[in-house]
């Protein structure tokens, strides 16, 4: 038989080979505690063996494509599985940014992988492949429609198909292109074909987003996080919506961190920060940008729309005050940029400017990898205080459904633990463990969040394979304002345990919450 893998493997650049292996080796290195457990979340138990709200929240291709994976989120195929689709989408972005060398390559990768939002995805674990196809359709768009006359045609059908999947990896296609031509222009493409480049990537990117509108014409659309506004914006709520991605922006990497992104990796990101304005003035001074005024003034403007590309989601979705991590993916790009820049600024030049220009890409290169860390740090601290909360909240479990076996109860009757204990943490919460560095990071997983009221049959129906009995909301509410209920005692005394009205009852406390 043909010998096809050889074929593929020697056609492939040496910085693809490495940018994918390295990648796909810091992917199971990063995320190893998070695909070799089972760590679930409030959306991982309500959702599968589906996908949640798909449909209504405007992601109408997840649902078809799922059960390509495991409908109930097993992470050593749905996480080994996202994992090599980003280090695919590392390749692409390789090629899209002309990055030529190995280091440069390698890194991209790294930074995708120690990207907190690749966690968060990661959390998601039913969607993460799902999330990373999506990511690599969108990457695949901005190679395509870039490198090829008539590629954009192609590229709209993978964008479209992109944010049928997950809507905000617009903003990183929009960020990729917008980065990719401000470096042809420095590498010395004629500004008329940048220019015509930059027309049709506008033209596809209007007409993906155009159709993915029409497309939601036969869509209920949910409100969650704005997306019932998408498309249907003032022009007043817009311009807020403009200055609000700028501002996040500065928030993220300088001013006001995420939780999570506090210490380390938001000191590292300013030192970043700086790089790369250093490193910006030195390309314009030394690739002489302005000794052609219309190449230097289309940097200039494609330099101010980039922070707004990076931001896009805010844009796309006005009433959208604060994005999730999931959707700050194309935050990425702002390290992309120190890469490849930093690889411009080292070609051909000679004398001082050559040990100034490996100096400072020394200095981009340390910064890179201390933030890869701090980020890759975060990722698994985040991952290992989910897992004790999962933890701590089955035991919890255990010894409630132990209480009720003691009680009387026999299994396949219906039952119910009712009454909380909010605001006030759950017991086994008692002791934190910086739980709140999470508050901000989406999909992190708290004890309170695998205890809701609302979702506690759905954790005991899978996590023990027990028949609650599916006792409706109202039917619980009017348990606890029983006679009966209100003389019980509060769990763990004796007394917490009794039948009311068919039902067996544990009483934890006299409010839900």
């Amino acid at each position: 038989m043909p010998d096809f893998l050889k074929k593929i493997w020697v056609k492939l650049p040496i910085t693809h080979r490495f940018c994918f292996f390295i990648s796909l080796m810091t992917g199971l290195l990063v995320h190893f505690f998070m695909i070799s457990n089972k760590i679930t979340n409030l959306d991982d138990i309500v959702c599968v063996p589906g996908v949640g709200g798909g449909k209504v929240l405007g992601r109408w291709l997840q649902d078809p494509i799922h059960d390509i994976f495991s409908p109930w989120s097993a992470p050593a195929l749905n996480g080994i599985m996202a994992i090599i689709f980003l280090s695919a989408a590392a390749c692409v972005i390789v090629s899209v940014l002309k990055i030529e060398s190995i280091t440069g390559a390698v890194l991209v990768g790294v930074m995708m992988m120690t990207l907190p939002s690749t966690a968060s995805n990661m959390y998601y674990m039913y969607l993460a492949p799902i999330f990373a196809l999506s990511i690599l359709a969108s990457v695949l768009n901005v190679y395509l429609t870039s490198k090829y006359t008539y590629g954009f045609i192609l590229g709209i059908v993978l964008q479209f198909l992109s944010m049928a999947c997950y809507q905000a990896y617009f903003g990183l296609s929009a960020s990729l292109f917008v980065l990719a031509y401000f470096l042809m222009l420095m590498d010395g493409a004629k500004v008329s074909l940048v220019i015509k480049k930059g027309l049709r990537s506008l033209l596809g990117l209007a007409v993906a987003m155009a159709g993915y509108l029409i497309s939601l014409k036969f869509v209920d659309l949910s409100e969650y996080k704005g997306l019932s506004s998408i498309g249907h914006t003032s022009p007043a709520d817009l311009a807020l919506s403009i200055l609000r991605a700028y501002h996040r922006g500065v928030q993220y990497f300088v001013t006001a961190p995420e939780s999570f992104m506090k210490g380390a990796p938001t000191l590292f990101n300013r030192v970043l920060v700086v790089f790369l304005i250093i490193l910006v003035v030195l390309l314009f001074i030394w690739k002489k940008t302005f000794s052609e005024i219309s190449r230097g003034v289309i940097c200039l403007i494609l330099l101010a729309i980039f922070p707004l590309a990076l931001g896009l989601v805010y844009v796309m979705a006005p009433e959208l005050s604060h994005a999730s991590t999931v959707m700050i993916y194309s935050y990425s790009v702002f390290y992309f940029f120190l890469i490849a820049g930093m690889e411009r600024i080292m070609r051909g030049e000679e004398g001082t400017k050559k040990k100034v220009s490996v100096f400072l890409a020394s200095l981009i290169f340390i910064g890179l990898i201390l933030e890869a860390y701090a980020g890759a740090r975060v990722i698994n601290n985040s991952y290992y205080r989910s897992y004790v909360a999962q933890n701590r909240v089955m035991q919890y479990y255990n010894r409630i459904i132990s209480k009720l076996e003691d009680g009387g109860y026999k299994y396949g009757e219906p039952m119910a633990i009712l009454g909380g204990f909010y605001p006030d943490p759950l017991p086994v919460a008692a002791h934190s463990m910086h739980g709140a560095i999470l508050a901000d990071f989406e999909g992190a997983t708290l004890e309170e969040h695998l205890f809701l009221p609302t979702h506690r049959d759905r954790f005991i129906q899978i996590w023990f394979g027990i028949d609650t009995g599916d006792i409706t909301t109202e039917k619980k509410e009017k348990l606890m304002k029983t006679a009966e209920f209100k003389e019980m005692s509060n769990y763990p005394e004796d007394g917490c345990v009794k039948q009311i009205d068919g039902v067996w009852v544990v009483k934890l406390n006299e409010d839900d919450g």
